[in-house]
């Protein structure tokens, strides 16, 4: 029976995607985690990898429809020895990119090297193309026009050779750079935004209305009405998870004067010697996964059903504001890090989410939510839940205060309130608490000298 391949949810508060192209027609091998489908969202562009080996049989939805998460789009009759039969990048290709495997999903997407795409301009035409569909993905054809950039000097990444939407961005960043560093004004920096119309002699009439946005005024002129399909996504998701999930809110003050001073005074030197870095966040995240560990159904869902599941793997999605909107791309197995390797990987992801350069196993996954609008200077938030999860931290900014610590003394701390959204199906007060207050101890066991290592 063949394999369904669905439209994925690309970002919390998606609910639909758009096939940019197929880069497999009906018919081709292709093997496990090679790239499909291009899917575009509102959120992020991102190539669909086939979750098994076998041969497309059949194209659901074609290129250019838009369709919402979870229909199917496409049908793969399964084979155990696709490779065995040869595929279409060769024997000689680079081995197919494997970005979904269980301990993996972390690191930078892990591209083929070694390949070196070959020119094929003696070809035949009819070839000729057929190469050029191969080795480049749709996507990065674009960025290529947009760019102005000859593909024949770029050295695909991918598998097979295939030039990727990486690459091109790439090519570009270290075409600008050496432009940049020679003193010479770089050829394409504004090719990213179409080129800009000059200001054709407008008749200076009405007052500047925003033109970033399709807008249309009401019939009494007094309103603009802005349509937004990510604001229309995001207030599905919302009303849905409202509507899913009894919501029930619990917070805690923490001190964290400790690590405060522990970042005054190591975050420069840790940055320099690492490269990237460190924060409050990684902090929060190492004791959220002490206190799921201890209240292991923080990390559970709520079935149809009526059923509890209780996830064994910890991983913690990360709240991320864009130019385009929030993602929440996900840090798998967060428990296994240590400090210094969750910084790592907040900057990592934070980067990937605002260059857009997100894959689809960075946005599925996640089993809980650490928010941190802490860092706009809010000092409460109630955060809603992503569903389908049991519940949604949100830290908040440290402020100095004074408090009463022991012996009745009065000091200034560096203070945090953190809130904790929780499923009422799933949860009660107690044990929300509970995980609090172990989330709480740990943070506050930091001493003046930490090992983040």
């Amino acid at each position: 029976m063949p394999t369904s391949v669905t439209m994925p949810r690309l970002g919390e508060s998606v609910a639909e995607g758009t096939i940019g192209a197929w880069l497999k027609q009906e018919g081709d091998l292709i093997e496990r985690d090679e790239s499909l489908a291009e899917v575009i969202t509102d959120k992020i562009n991102a190539e669909l990898p086939s979750p098994v080996a076998g041969r497309l049989v059949k194209i659901l939805i074609q290129a250019d429809e838009t369709v919402p998460v979870g229909t199917e789009i496409a049908l793969i009759e399964e084979s155990a020895d696709v490779a065995s039969e040869g595929s279409p990048a060769g024997p000689d290709a680079a081995p197919v990119d494997s970005v979904q495997e269980a301990k993996t999903p972390l690191s930078e997407p892990q591209y083929a090297t070694g390949v070196t795409h070959a020119n094929g301009a003696n070809g035949a035409d009819g070839r000729k193309e057929d190469e050029e569909r191969q080795r480049i993905s749709p996507l990065a054809r674009r960025l290529a026009r947009e760019h102005d950039v000859d593909l024949n000097e770029i050295a695909g990444t991918g598998a097979g050779g295939r030039v990727r939407k990486e690459d091109i961005l790439a090519y570009v960043d270290q075409r600008q750079n050496a432009s940049v560093s020679s003193g010479r004004t770089p050829a394409v920096a504004a090719a990213p935004v179409a080129p800009a119309p000059k200001p054709a002699p407008v008749a200076p009439a009405a007052p500047t209305r925003p033109a970033a946005v399709a807008s249309e005024l009401t019939a009494s002129g007094d309103e603009i009405i802005v349509p937004s399909r990510m604001r229309m996504a995001i207030a599905e998701h919302m009303v849905r998870s409202k509507r899913t999930s009894p919501h029930a809110t619990t917070v805690v003050e923490i001190d964290m004067t400790n690590i405060t001073r522990w970042l005054a005074k190591n975050k420069e030197e840790f940055k320099r010697r690492e490269g990237y870095g460190i924060s409050y966040v990684p902090f929060v995240m190492k004791a959220v996964c002490e206190g799921i560990r201890k209240f292991p159904i923080i990390n559970s869902t709520w079935t149809e059903d009526n059923k509890i599941i209780i996830k064994r793997n910890i991983n913690l999605g990360m709240a991320v504001s864009t130019d385009t909107g929030l993602v929440v791309p996900t840090i798998y197995d967060a428990d296994q890090f240590t400090l210094a390797g969750l910084a790592k990987q907040v900057n990592a992801l934070a980067q990937r989410a605002r260059a857009n350069k997100l894959t689809v196993q960075d946005m599925q996954n996640s089993t809980f939510v650490v928010n941190n609008p802490g860092v706009f200077g809010t000092i409460i938030s109630m955060p809603i839940i992503n569903q389908p999860h049991a519940g949604i931290l949100s830290m908040d900014a440290v402020v100095k205060r004074p408090v009463v610590i022991e012996d009745d003394a009065i000091a200034v701390r560096s203070m945090m309130f953190m809130c904790l959204s929780f499923d009422h199906r799933l949860l009660d007060g107690a044990g929300a608490g509970g995980f609090l207050q172990a989330v709480r101890t740990k943070l506050q066991s930091y001493g003046r000298d930490i090992d983040v290592y």
